[in-house]
């Protein structure tokens, strides 16, 4: 009736014990299951859950080779949080905040931004530190009282619709590439400019699809209505900067 696990890491010709786990069969089937619950996150309509090393490689540095991206193998993050991750999974126990620091340096400077495994991550990460009875990200977007960062990333994504909607895919670099950054840690400065260029895209929108233009602009409108111009943060803390990164994935999952 006892569970038993051991990692272990290798270098040159020595192997070393990086963690012992021992615990009951009972509590490991618990902390399994909560496991799952923690990182379930909605993805093109279905639940889906990363597998542990998916959630390890998605703070992983890239580098170019030739015409592609591959992992940097030089870069530890991946055996270090993975041995975190697996930790907790046995645990139930919470991660710490660096990594929820190196799972946003990757969103702002990977093209590929909130990807599902990522946004799982964040949300296990933000669940598991909530110690005060606040806001629990959900598997989905879903209605009720949410943080003023999380919604300022749901209008983010609304924002970058209009002008996807507006502009079409060649778009070069879309206001994610150019303000993505901008916005998750200085909102109030970058909604003023972000709102500004809407309304050109709006303009644009507005003669040549009136009709996507009136369901968008009613959308918008929505989300606003949690958040007022004049009540932006003028910055974000980190745990801000999660719920923003979560608020922007749920929204853009749930635009078809």
């Amino acid at each position: 009736d006892q569970f038993y696990s051991c990692a272990l890491s290798g270098a040159a010709a020595r192997i070393a014990v990086r963690d012992w786990i021992q615990t009951s069969l009972m509590d490991f089937r618990k902390a399994i299951a909560r496991w799952f619950q923690d990182i379930a996150i909605d993805y093109k309509s279905e639940t889906y859950y990363p597998r542990l090393y998916e959630l390890a490689r998605s703070c992983q540095r890239k580098i170019k080779n030739e015409n592609n991206e591959k992992y940097d193998e030089k870069d530890v993050t991946f055996s270090r949080i993975a041995t975190y991750l697996w930790n907790a999974a046995l645990k139930n126990t919470a991660l710490p905040w660096w990594m929820l620091t190196a799972v946003l340096k990757r969103v702002r400077l990977d093209k590929q931004g909130v990807t599902p495994e990522r946004a799982s991550l964040i949300k296990l990460i933000l669940n598991r530190n909530n110690k005060g009875g606040g806001f629990m990200v959900p598997e989905k977007l879903v209605e009720g009282n949410k943080p003023a960062a999380y919604v300022c990333g749901q209008i983010f994504a609304a924002l970058e619709s209009i002008q996807r909607a507006a502009l079409g895919k060649n778009i070069g670099a879309g206001i994610r590439e150019r303000y993505f950054t901008f916005a998750l840690t200085s909102p109030a400065s970058a909604f003023g400019r972000l709102f500004n260029l809407s309304s050109k895209h709006f303009t644009k929108l507005k003669g040549e699809k009136p009709g996507l233009a009136v369901v968008l602009d009613k959308e918008l409108q929505e989300l606003c209505k949690g958040i007022k111009i004049e009540e932006f943060p003028s910055t974000f803390r980190l745990e801000g900067q999660g719920q923003f990164a979560i608020g922007y994935y749920h929204q853009k999952n749930n635009w078809k």
